[in-house]
């Protein structure tokens, strides 16, 4: 459709007593008509985690670098978005698909190889045992129902395909910062740790289910208690 500026204007004869008047304002050259409504698609697109004054460009779906839209990858990428649209949790301006897609999809330290096996990983990988949900239980009863909880459940779920409910009875502990097995383990009060733990927990259940390297992909190193430390002071490599 033509923009506005540019449909012929209906002819109006001029009145042969008084000459035509001259246009008060001149009409807006078809740049600035198309400068103006860059400036308005770009005003809509601002991300309220970047600072002020600051534009994101709109992303493709599949991540066009990655492979396109019907590529295999693609098709497991557009997957998991589609999931990941289902939870609209906030933390720290945050949600688990721009966190998802900030620290993983756009990160060029993880490879299609590592998405395309995220996707394989069942439920038996990742359960973390009878034990393990006792102790958590024990120290957190509500940890099921906690925000951050929910939040790395959804991008687990996402990556995955495996149902939220089964994965959050499975493995309480998602979210929980610290480990079961030590005296350190509790639920987070700051949104900055609790996006952390978030995220480490993605990528180091990732790590332990057989999906090799996803710690140092993101944090810089593999090991799972140096790679929380780097979580916990702020580091990373997104």
């Amino acid at each position: 459709m033509d923009p506005i500026g540019r449909r012929p204007a209906p002819l109006t004869p001029a009145t042969p007593a008084t000459p035509a008047a001259a246009p008060q304002t001149a009409a807006r050259p078809a740049s600035a008509q198309a400068t103006s409504a860059a400036q308005a698609l770009g005003h809509t697109l601002k991300s309220g985690f970047e600072a002020t004054g600051t534009v994101k460009a709109a992303q493709a779906p599949q991540g066009t670098w990655r492979g396109s839209a019907d590529s295999e990858v693609g098709r497991t990428i557009n997957t998991m978005l589609e999931r990941l649209k289902t939870c609209d949790i906030k933390i720290k301006g945050d949600t688990p698909e721009s966190l998802f897609r900030r620290a993983i999809l756009d990160n060029k330290h993880v490879t299609n190889e590592q998405i395309m096996a995220m996707s394989k990983v069942t439920l038996e990988q990742l359960d973390s045992g009878p034990d393990t949900r006792a102790k958590v239980l024990k120290k957190i009863p509500n940890a099921r129902e906690l925000p951050v909880h929910k939040f790395t459940v959804a991008m687990m779920s996402a990556a995955t395909g495996i149902d939220p409910q089964k994965l959050s009875e499975a493995c309480p502990d998602l979210g929980m910062t610290g480990a079961p097995n030590t005296p350190l383990l509790y639920a987070a009060k700051t949104e900055r740790m609790q996006r952390s733990t978030a995220l480490h927990d993605f990528t180091d259940y990732m790590r332990g289910a057989g999906v090799k390297g996803m710690n140092k992909a993101v944090w810089g190193v593999e090991d799972r208690v140096l790679s929380a430390a780097v979580s916990a002071l702020g580091g990373g490599r997104y």
